[in-house]
């Protein structure tokens, strides 16, 4: 829904304002993308994923891009499905380590926790 918002109000800017937009659009990208690719080198860098973290951040922006009307910036590349797994949010199922899916449970039955609730004999 958002993506279509911003390019309806896209649509409505004069040619200059909407050169402008796509002007800083562009810069903002890459000002992200370069902090990105930083934050990336250094968090996964002692696992070995640095590549295949730059390859879903090029993936996601392009698709942020896309959502937004725009043209994608970087080139089309395969995306390492275990990475791609670990964001997938298609299904319900849920693990236990993971805590993934994209349904939740409410809570229906809702006490208030006290002390008397748990073991303090340490």
């Amino acid at each position: 829904f958002v993506g279509i918002l911003a390019q309806q109000i896209f649509a409505e800017l004069s040619a200059e304002e909407q050169q402008e937009v796509q002007k800083e659009t562009q810069e903002l990208l890459m000002e992200l993308y370069e902090i990105e690719m930083a934050y990336t080198e250094e968090i996964y860098t002692s696992i070995g994923l640095v590549e295949d973290v730059n390859r879903f951040v090029r993936y996601n922006a392009n698709k942020g891009l896309m959502n937004l009307g725009l043209e994608p910036k970087f080139e089309e590349e395969e995306i390492n499905p275990i990475v791609l797994n670990g964001l997938r949010t298609d299904t319900k199922n849920h693990d236990f380590f993971s805590v993934k899916g994209n349904g939740y449970v409410k809570a229906t039955n809702v006490e208030k926790l006290a002390d008397d609730d748990f073991v303090f004999n340490f």
